[in-house]
């Protein structure tokens, strides 16, 4: 049979929906500046010589907000006590905002914030606006403080914390962002919730953009558990096919599951799953395949591949029917190979005889010469498809090595089958 390259990691073949993890500018949350008493403020009469003109030419009609920024810069030696920084920095917030400059915002604030002067209960906002300046003007650290500083003061924690994860990001630090998201998870799950579908998606992004296998299998485990669907599904196969470095009877196995779960999406499913299954091991399947890719308009029956598949593979299926007995008698036979019993189990799950697929996988884990790991994978995969789930979770969770994680999703979807 004609052999397909295994794709590239990072592979279209992941599609989570939108780039989670894409940085943009940020829209700093709107706040209004509170007005400042003048009977409460403190003020030198230089600085109000200064600045009075400013702030009434501020409120009057069609401002020059580039000449009233150079005044008060040129003004800025009046400033002495908290009072005057206080309205120094609403100052230049308000200007900033209206000159779009992200950095002039970012000075009036971090002055307000900093005179000591902003009435408590807008401290927690204030705060929060800090952290959104900063982070748009990539001083990450400073940013995070600020968040960190919001989330203490109790100010849109879910939000603060998302943030917080972007900085360690930008920063190159994976693992602590990770840890972030990580520990609203934990936090989630413990209050009795599901965690948020954006949230896991944002771990999976992050993990998976930067070869964080074992995070983003995680991710995806969460995802299909909590948020299944032929997309997570298919998400979570292609994470596995992207990563690993998989043999055709791993990478059969990992396809299966594709297809137990209507996530098959692309033609490289249907030809990577008939090349690893191949027709003359196992018939009846690739077979089966092969019509499923063609009704569902993904395989072209005029591709010399899938005509080769597709008259090969019936051809041949009629024979090792027939021949299934002999194969099973010999199996069982006194001093039969452990691998003989498996091909026997293969050949009745080739035709979705599940149970007697399992009965061979058992006895061949009764032998010494067993390949253990593929011997437990096949056997839960027969035990799913003869309806024993949570057998076949059992079974699953004993798998170790290379298979271990193509196992971990079988597990998934038996539990999600029992449910």
């Amino acid at each position: 049979m004609a052999r397909f390259a295994f794709f590239p990691a990072k592979s279209s073949r992941f599609a989570i929906a939108a780039a989670m993890m894409a940085v943009g500018t940020l829209g700093a949350t709107a706040i209004a500046t509170p007005a400042y008493a003048q009977k409460q403020a403190k003020f030198s009469k230089e600085f109000l010589a200064a600045f009075q003109p400013i702030d009434e030419a501020i409120k009057g009609e069609n401002p020059d907000y580039a000449a009233l920024r150079a005044q008060a810069e040129a003004a800025k030696d009046t400033v002495k006590t908290d009072d005057e920084r206080f309205f120094y920095g609403s100052t230049m917030y308000t200007i900033g905002g209206k000159l779009n400059d992200v950095a002039l915002q970012l000075e009036g604030m971090n002055m307000m914030l900093d005179s000591g002067k902003v009435p408590e209960a807008n401290v927690p906002q204030y705060t929060y606006v800090a952290g959104q300046l900063a982070f748009n003007s990539q001083d990450w650290a400073s940013a995070r403080a600020r968040f960190e500083k919001a989330i203490e003061l109790g100010y849109e924690v879910e939000q603060a914390r998302a943030l917080i994860a972007r900085t360690y990001s930008e920063e190159g630090d994976f693992t602590a962002a990770l840890q972030t998201v990580n520990d609203q998870i934990n936090e989630q799950i413990a209050a009795g919730g599901a965690p948020d579908e954006t949230l896991l998606k944002r771990g999976l992004t992050t993990a998976y953009n930067n070869d964080m296998f074992e995070d983003a299998t995680n991710y995806s485990l969460m995802l299909v558990k909590y948020y299944p669907s032929a997309t997570t599904w298919a998400d979570a196969v292609a994470i596995q096919r992207n990563f690993g470095q998989w043999s055709d009877a791993e990478m059969l196995d990992l396809l299966r599951l594709a297809r137990a779960a209507n996530a098959m999406r692309e033609a490289r499913d249907y030809t990577d799953y008939i090349d690893a299954a191949n027709f003359r091991r196992l018939p009846a399947e690739v077979a089966a395949v092969t019509a499923e890719g063609i009704s569902s308009g993904k395989l072209k029956s005029s591709d010399t591949f899938v005509a080769e598949a597709q008259r090969e593979s019936q051809s041949r299926t009629a024979g090792l029917k027939a021949d299934l007995g002999a194969l099973e008698s010999d199996a069982k036979a006194s001093g039969a190979s452990a691998s003989l019993a498996v091909a026997a189990g293969d050949a009745y799950l080739n035709f979705d005889n599940g149970a007697k697929a399992a009965e061979l996988y058992e006895l061949a884990l009764t032998r010494p010469d067993v390949d253990r790991s593929l011997a437990l994978t096949r056997l839960g995969i027969a035990q799913v498809k003869a309806g024993d789930y949570a057998a076949a979770q059992e079974t699953l969770e004993k798998v170790q090595g290379q298979r271990a994680s193509i196992a971990k999703l079988w597990a998934a979807y038996a539990k999600q089958q029992a449910g």
